[in-house]
């Protein structure tokens, strides 16, 4: 026998060992040797081990020696798997608190975002909630009405209302109503109502309502029936697109009474628009008084403002306040119902003007007449009462009509007697006199050399239409003396007139303070400026404005008493003041008589049973280039009437007459025909015997 081991095979022997051989007897197994790193074998242990094993293998328990060396096996595998398994569950454990600890944070924040949203912030959220489904719409308020003196209407705010269709939305609802219907075979109700808004959809109740052709209808709502209803992108194709697809107009600007005739059908597609629209009952005499309406810019609504004249100076108080309404909108942001008032509104104050709207109409028609016959460039006159500083009247040519602005230009527009400034020439001789008389050098008998009928000054003559030798100051007014004027001008310190101008309102705006108000210009000469101090006591040299003008002549009718001018009839009245004393004044009044008597400039102003005093003014034009045209004139008359005790000043402009260049040709009937009208208006009582016909 070999003394070598065998070899193992790598397979369990313990199982092979099990087997009994032929005999019976139990040999000994295959033992390994000790893989020990002692080399002496296996210990004691291993040995107690075994021989108990052997011991159950002799009983014939293989089974269960095998299963025994197994489980002692797994016993050492287990025992180091249970270690890694300890370590894993400690693992697992922090995974565990991990995710947890993340939800549970998680949850946290959930619960904080719906604290903020639904407690702390929650106003925020609804109020965006209800801009979903709610608007709070304007509701305009109503425009105050403005009235003349006797409380007719010279502007008023009309409520009407535009009715358009959409054939786009009219179309949308016929496809989805059909597709409703098409889509629900199996909802008989709401088959039926969807099929009854379908027939209040009939194109002939909306023609036969708004009087406008089926036909017509049909072709802008262009209706496929065969459209396959429940395909999105071709509804979405055959929708109405273009110009007019989504407004036609039905009723244009009508009463709301007329509009409820249509919007009462409640037919898909058909929307109302209600507004106020401004309506002048007397366009063209007011029109530059009162002003227009325009879009205000800043409003989102569309609303208008007073764009010029009375509109816009008096625009608060016209416009009141408009009010704030909750509304109910559809997905396409039309008005539903209304919710509730969210704002008041506050209608806008009526305003009562000092107008005579019956002398507003005179005076235009008569500036009209004149400046067409003279083929002037405009005309423009004011009427005042002398005892309040009320404006009466105050009306340009040419105009506009203001209800249709498509008729206005820059220069139809403005109002000339407010806004534009001129030289108003010999109409400022009067407030020369009064210089004089203020001065104590000058009385109502002085006499004055106007020979040889010119005089020269730093280089310039200044001339007289003929040489009136010796005159009083009654004859300088009634024959408009440029030489007196100038005599008068260098015998007084350098602003003596000038100041007296200023005193009578010139170079400063009226009290009417009206939008766009010229001020004029009135400079004051120094002592070596001659030439300047002569051409100011002519009424050259200065600028002023014809309400100027008409200001100044009623403080010298009223006495030397200045009333403001005033066109608010409501307005408390304010404060007069007393510029030159009431002889001197009167004085002056009764000199200017002379003027519409025989031999004076404006015989044409005269009116029977009425002594009327006045003064002309012919003043050349300004040429840009310079110097001043010779053959464009300028005509002002200036007037008061009863001269005896006055009650009303009327002042009236042509500008560049061409028939005749004159003042007393030319305004000077203008005054006459007015003034005289006026008079009878206001029952002023006769001063003067009327007029015998001779047989």
């Amino acid at each position: 026998m070999s003394d070598k081991k065998p070899k193992s095979s790598g397979k369990n022997t313990s199982k092979s060992s099990s087997k009994k051989p032929a005999s019976g007897k139990v040999t000994k197994p295959l033992r390994r040797p000790s893989t020990s790193k002692s080399g002496k074998g296996e210990s004691r242990s291993s040995n107690k081990r075994k021989a108990k094993l052997f011991g159950r293998l002799k009983k014939g328990d293989s089974k269960g020696a095998y299963t025994s060396v197994k489980n002692r096996k797994s016993g050492f595998l287990n025992k180091a798997s249970g270690a890694s398994f300890r370590g894993g569950l400690e693992q697992d454990k922090s995974r565990f608190v991990l995710v947890w600890g993340v939800a549970l944070a998680l949850f946290l924040v959930l619960i904080g975002r719906a604290y903020y949203i639904q407690i702390v912030n929650a106003q925020f959220y609804q109020d965006k909630g209800d801009e979903l489904i709610t608007s709070v719409r304007t509701q305009k308020s109503y425009r105050g009405m403005i009235t003349d003196r006797n409380d007719l209407p010279l502007a008023v705010s009309a409520p009407l209302a535009t009715v358009s269709f959409s054939p786009h939305d009219y179309a949308r609802e016929y496809y989805e109503l059909n597709r409703i219907i098409l889509t629900n075979p199996d909802s008989p109700q709401l088959i039926e109502r969807m099929q009854t808004r379908l027939d209040n959809m009939d194109l002939t109740r909306l023609a036969a309502a708004a009087n406008i052709s089926v036909a017509e209808l049909e072709r802008v709502t262009a209706i496929d029936d065969s459209l396959d209803v429940t395909d999105e992108e071709a509804v979405k194709a055959a929708l109405p697109s273009g110009a007019g697809s989504h407004y036609l107009p039905l009723l244009n600007k009508v009463t709301p009474e007329i509009a409820q005739s249509v919007s009462a059908l409640d037919f898909p597609g058909v929307y109302e628009r209600n507004f106020f629209q401004r309506y002048y009952p007397q366009p063209q005499p007011n029109s530059q008084l009162l002003g227009f309406m325009g879009q205000n810019a800043n409003d989102p609504d569309g609303g208008y403002e007073g764009r010029a004249g009375i509109e816009r100076q008096f625009e608060k108080e016209l416009a009141g306040d408009d009010g704030k309404v909750l509304v109910l909108k559809d997905a396409r942001q039309n008005s539903l119902k209304e919710i509730k008032q969210v704002e008041p509104e506050v209608p806008g104050e009526d305003l009562a003007l000092t107008i005579d709207s019956r002398l507003q109409y005179l005076l235009y028609k008569e500036l009209e007449k004149a400046g067409r016959r003279q083929q002037a460039r405009w005309s423009t006159g004011m009427v005042v009462d002398v005892q309040t500083g009320e404006v009466l009247a105050l009306s340009t040519w040419p105009s506009f009509n203001s209800n249709n602005l498509n008729e206005m230009t820059g220069e139809n527009q403005r109002n000339r007697a407010l806004l534009d400034v001129f030289e108003p020439g010999s109409v400022m001789k009067p407030f020369t006199v009064a210089t004089a008389l203020d001065s104590g050098k000058y009385t109502a008998t002085s006499l004055i050399d106007t020979n040889p009928g010119s005089i020269r000054v730093r280089g310039y003559t200044i001339r007289d239409h003929n040489n009136l030798g010796m005159i009083n100051l009654s004859t300088l007014l009634q024959k408009s003396s440029n030489v007196a004027s100038t005599k008068i001008a260098l015998s007084l310190p350098p602003d003596a007139i000038t100041n007296m101008q200023k005193q009578f309102g010139f170079g400063a705006k009226t009290p009417l303070d009206f939008p766009g108000e010229g001020s004029g210009l009135v400079v004051t000469p120094k002592e070596k400026e001659t030439a300047r101090r002569a051409t100011v006591s002519y009424g050259y040299g200065l600028q002023v404005t014809l309400a100027q003008v008409a200001q100044a002549y009623s403080a010298l009718a009223a006495g030397g008493v200045m009333h403001p001018l005033t066109l608010n009839r409501d307005d408390e009245p304010k404060p007069s003041k007393r510029i030159m004393e009431h002889e001197q004044a009167m004085a002056i009044v009764q000199m200017m008589e002379s003027v519409t008597e025989q031999g004076g400039t404006a015989k044409a102003a005269a009116i029977d049973g009425y002594r009327v005093a006045g003064k002309t003014g012919t003043s050349r034009r300004i040429n840009p280039d310079g110097g001043y045209y010779t053959d464009q004139y300028r005509n002002v008359f200036a007037g008061m009437a009863p001269a005896s005790n006055p009650r009303l000043v009327g002042v009236m402009l042509i500008e560049d007459p061409r028939s005749q260049i004159y003042a007393g040709l030319t305004v000077a009937p203008v005054f006459h025909n007015v003034m005289k009208e006026a008079l009878r208006l206001y029952n002023v009582p006769l001063d003067k015997p009327l007029k015998t016909e001779e047989p």
